[in-house]
């Protein structure tokens, strides 16, 4: 069942990034006309743009079962009833949006339908990780759930004729990308320039990636020259001719040759007055020179015109007087060049500067309580660890930690600018292994020398209080109790305390022996065990031993009487309950000890 509402939970997840906490108000409900009753209907939420007014009003339908919901998740079973859905929370939204659903609750058996509105305008371009939190229930099951979401902001671009520019603001820092709005592809003619507005300029059609160190307002300039028509000659002006007719004025016409070959030749003009002006368009060439040729038509008398003058040009020849004997012409030559400018900005902000990160405390046992302190207290906190954000941390300006490792926190500003505290390394240490011991006639022993600390101090207690001097492996119980044994890890000062009533046996003596047994010399196997556990001898037992079987409140729950001779002996452990359990085999006056630990 916890599957099934999770698939529920989930696949109805995108639909919602609602629930508002400021400003958002107005939604309309507005779904299509067809939709079944029991649907899931989820309207994508549009991206947004950096420092551009963000306002998406969207509507959707919750399911009232799971029958829709199966037919996007196969493995969610159709036909079960949704009850109530809860949107929670959301988090992590962009700086400078703000959001708010018409309702948080429904019912489903009453309503089903719901919108929302997100506002405000993106102060960071990121792709930003939404968290959002939600409570179903499912026939009578509830469950609260969360799932990430991406919501994109798109860096602000900012266009105009000349150019475009990506990542024009940010902070402290930023790199822009130029593209030209109009590219010569790969045609002669085109020359650009660059300003960047920083002492750095840029000759070229496409400038590489530009970063701005350093924060301010930058005034890019950019200028393109567009020389593609080449030069055109316009006008030829006569001013003087060298040629006349008879009984009238002359009658001009012109001819342009190139290498003795004619290119142009225009039709004549009858009875000109000058200074007289023909209009042409003729392209010219650059570094080609040319020949102008002025006739004067004359067929009507002696059927052969006249050559009133020839001129050598080339493009450079606008402007000027040519002159060739009585023939001064004048010529026009036209190169039209189309420059465009373009200003735009690009803005630097200073980033805030970086929070501090304080620690009550930088090291702790498991019963210790870290308290991180951020410095900065009027806005949110994004606290992270080991350089990643932390899912589910508050943003408030405290945080305890819960494990080890290095923290961090950051801010964003109300510009959107981020800056990030210095790290503080937090250590959660282990304690050590929690001291054992066996009640043994009396003796308290402690069973696993082995699992203490390197560096360790012991302290008996009875009765809660400690025992003045009782800090070795062993302590003689004479009075009944609650007796205690407590380990300290001397290099990280945490500390482990196990704790055993005890009955004194007015039988033993405790007082008398002050040797301690070895628990290393028995060599038990398998150990731990659920059943048969066998001792192995280094030499078979010269004479008939004792075996006894104690637990660990010191009561003896087995003996056997050993032939000599045994070098393997079975210890069937069936019937004894899990726990710790101490084994001594005596023979004449030497004794053996092992520790035998049973499991279930």
């Amino acid at each position: 069942m916890k599957k099934l509402l999770y698939a529920a939970i989930l696949s109805l997840a995108s639909a919602f990034p609602l629930l508002a906490q400021s400003g958002c108000p107005g939604c309309a409900i507005n779904l299509p006309a067809d939709l079944p009753a029991d649907t899931l209907y989820l309207p994508p939420l549009p991206e947004g743009e950096r420092g551009k007014p963000y306002n998406a009003d969207l509507a959707f339908r919750v399911p009232k079962s799971t029958t829709p919901v199966s037919k996007v998740d196969s493995t969610t079973p159709p036909g079960l009833p949704i009850s109530r859905i809860e949107i929670v929370s959301v988090e992590n939204l962009p700086p400078g949006i703000q959001w708010q659903a018409n309702q948080t609750v429904f019912e489903t058996a009453k309503e089903t339908d719901g919108c929302f509105k997100m506002c405000g305008t993106p102060l960071k371009a990121d792709s930003f990780v939404l968290r959002v939190k939600l409570r179903a229930t499912v026939l009578i099951f509830t469950q609260e759930t969360s799932f990430n979401m991406d919501l994109i902001i798109k860096p602000s671009v900012s266009i105009n004729k000349g150019f475009t520019m990506t990542n024009a603001e940010d902070c402290g820092t930023t790199t822009v990308t130029f593209t030209n709005n109009i590219p010569s592809n790969g045609k002669s003619g085109f020359t650009y320039k660059w300003d960047f507005g920083d002492s750095t300029t840029f000759i070229g059609e496409n400038p590489p990636p530009h970063t701005y160190h350093q924060p301010g307002t930058y005034v890019v300039n950019y200028k393109a020259r567009i020389d593609t028509v080449g030069h055109i000659l316009t006008k030829v002006t006569l001013v003087s001719l060298g040629c006349t007719d008879i009984f009238s004025a002359a009658d001009p016409y012109l001819r342009i040759l190139q290498g003795g070959q004619l290119l142009f030749q225009n039709n004549h003009v009858n009875d000109v007055a000058l200074p007289y002006t023909f209009n042409l368009y003729f392209p010219l060439q650059p570094q080609v020179n040319y020949t102008l040729e002025v006739w004067d038509e004359d067929s009507g008398i002696d059927l052969s015109d006249d050559l009133c003058g020839s001129l050598p040009f080339n493009t450079l020849s606008g402007g000027d007087t040519l002159r060739a004997g009585a023939l001064r012409v004048v010529l026009t030559i036209e190169n039209p060049i189309e420059e465009i400018t373009a200003t735009d900005t690009v803005v630097v902000f200073a980033p805030p500067s970086a929070p501090t990160l304080s620690a009550n405390q930088q090291a702790a046992c498991p019963d210790e309580v870290i308290v991180l302190q951020s410095s900065y207290t009027v806005g949110p906190n994004q606290w992270l660890r080991n350089g990643q954000p932390i899912a589910g941390a508050p943003t408030d300006f405290i945080y305890l930690p819960t494990q080890s490792g290095t923290y961090q926190v950051q801010i964003v500003d109300s510009l959107g600018c981020t800056a990030i505290s210095a790290g503080q390394t937090i250590a959660f240490y282990n304690p050590p292994a929690e001291p054992v011991f066996l009640n043994d006639r009396n003796n308290l022993i402690l069973v696993d020398t082995t699992a203490l600390p390197q560096n360790y101090a012991l302290q008996w207690y009875a009765q809660g209080s400690p025992i003045p001097g009782a800090t070795s492996f062993r302590y003689c119980a004479q009075n009944s109790g609650t007796y205690s044994l407590q380990v300290t890890d001397l290099t990280t000062g945490c500390s482990s305390r196990f704790s055993m009533t005890v009955t004194v046996n007015p039988n033993f003596d405790c007082t008398v022996s002050t040797q301690m047994p070895n628990f290393q010399t028995l060599l038990l196997y398998p150990n731990p065990t659920s059943g048969v556990a066998w001792i192995r001898l280094e030499e078979p037992l010269p004479n008939q031993a004792q075996l006894r079987l104690w637990d660990a409140s010191g009561r003896l729950v087995q003996q056997h009487t050993l032939d000599a001779g045994s070098e393997q002996v079975a210890l069937d452990n069936s019937h004894l309950s899990a726990g710790i359990y101490l084994i001594e085999l005596c023979a004449e006056n030497r004794c053996l000890w092992g520790r035998l630990v049973v499991t279930r």
